[in-house]
């Protein structure tokens, strides 16, 4: 893999993937939970993150390399939780992530132009990137830069005008609607800031990532986290009731009209949409990568361009993710959301309990950034296991709530068919002498 990816190119990936999905589907969805305590739940779910990705950040500058989300967990954890964790990721990309984003996005679009067909344009959305990530990584996170520039002028037209609309009665009550709804709004609006652990996929191809990576995280989240808070304050202090069964466009149309509408409309839901749905196939497919280099799945699986695109990944997640938005339709939103959520925190539990590793290895403790060589540095990895674990059992009990209890059941389903499919590839590896998880070194980090 080639050294592709600057400070600057991370810094656009990280904030693309971020910004998407979670604040224009999302804050609408954890409104209906919370109420106007939806602005607290940012900041209750940003804590937990921020600890969750200081613990990836740090994994990533001392083990930089392709395929991380699943490397660390399997080899500095245990091969069996981390397997566990990206085929629960698996699960919620083709049911979840780009379903929710592919359908958001043309949700978004059919609000302009009233007279498209959602679903056909949302299949047109995840071909149209698809393609485009086919033609290499580079490409791809070109017009993720260009797409993040235009978003961040969208967001500007929606917050400075809109804070001149603000009327403070309608930000009273932040906790009216009790403990329990904000606990699972904060669980819910977690996954809007877990964009930002898209760089260990990439580290393999990232210029000077133990500089590069922490620092593009670090600028990454506090952006992300700014937007968020301007964002969600002008969406309740202006219209909170038009945002019980609107969308953030039915918000600015309160203030903005003619032109100026029309670029927040494009140019906000749309690109930042978009954007997710462009850095999830970047990175989405490269743990896969490293379980075909592993051999876990077929190898021929993770065939590779000549412009460095695992095609034959990507084409999988392009398919079944169709299947899936055609399956479900218009009417899946809800369910979509709540599964992106699981597995995108399922991939990272693993992970977390590998950071243990860069206290007890001596090998990694001298790459290693300086703080966890403190003594107190133990803290910070419990508490990301605690986090991950806590907000993974709170969304899987509201999915049988709020939907059914064989929803709930299909997940295990699908984890238990996992697990036995790992096992018997693992005894297949033993007898071929390839398996790679019974050697206790580091190399495989090594791109």
């Amino acid at each position: 893999m080639k050294k592709s990816l600057k400070f600057w190119d991370l810094v656009a990936l990280e904030v693309g993937m971020t910004i998407g999905a979670g604040i224009f589907v999302y804050m609408p969805i954890a409104y209906k939970s919370a109420g106007i305590g939806t602005i607290v739940a940012f900041i209750f779910a940003f804590l937990p993150m921020a600890i969750i990705m200081i613990n990836v950040m740090l994994l990533g500058s001392t083990l930089p390399t392709t395929g991380g989300t699943f490397k660390y967990g399997a080899f500095l954890f245990s091969p069996k939780v981390a397997f566990l964790g990206l085929w629960a990721y698996l699960f919620g990309a083709f049911v979840g992530l780009f379903p929710l984003n592919a359908l958001a996005l043309a949700s978004y679009m059919k609000g302009i132009w009233n007279g498209i067909s959602v679903v056909p344009v949302a299949l047109i959305i995840l071909t149209f990137f698809y393609v485009v990530n086919l033609l290499g990584l580079k490409t791809a996170s070109i017009v993720e830069i260009v797409f993040v520039a235009l978003l961040f002028v969208a967001i500007a037209i929606y917050t400075v005008p809109g804070v001149a609309k603000i009327d403070p009665r309608n930000l009273e009550g932040l906790f009216s609607t009790g403990l329990g709804p904000m606990i699972y709004a904060s669980a819910l609006l977690t996954f809007t800031f877990a964009g930002s652990n898209a760089v260990i996929e990439l580290g393999g191809e990232v210029e000077n990532p133990r500089k590069n990576l922490p620092l593009s995280v670090m600028l990454s989240l506090s952006i992300v986290l700014i937007c968020y808070l301007l964002m969600a304050i002008v969406s309740f202090g202006v219209g909170e009731e038009v945002m019980a069964n609107g969308t953030l466009n039915d918000v600015a149309s309160n203030y903005l009209s003619g032109f100026l509408f029309y670029v927040f409309a494009f140019g906000g839901p749309i690109l930042a949409i978009a954007t997710t749905i462009n850095a999830t196939y970047m990175w989405g497919t490269r743990s896969l990568l490293a379980l075909c280099k592993l051999r876990v799945f077929p190898s021929k699986l993770g065939l590779v361009n000549k412009r460095g695109t695992p095609w034959v990944l990507l084409t999988i997640i392009w398919l079944l993710s169709s299947i899936m938005l055609i399956s479900v339709g218009e009417s899946g939103l809800n369910l979509f959301a709540a599964f992106a959520s699981i597995g995108g925190i399922a991939v990272i539990i693993p992970t977390m309990f590998a950071v243990f590793k860069l206290k007890k290895n001596e090998t990694l403790r001298k790459t290693a950034p300086a703080i966890v060589k403190k003594k107190w540095f133990i803290f910070i990895p419990i508490l990301g296991v605690v986090f991950s674990i806590l907000i993974m059992l709170i969304l899987l009990y509201q999915v049988g709530v709020d939907f059914s209890t064989s929803f709930f059941l299909f997940f295990i389903v699908w984890e238990v068919i996992g697990m036995i499919y790992f096992i018997f590839r693992l005894k297949y590896l033993e007898r071929i002498e390839k398996n790679v998880f019974s050697r206790n070194d580091l190399s495989v980090f090594d791109d």
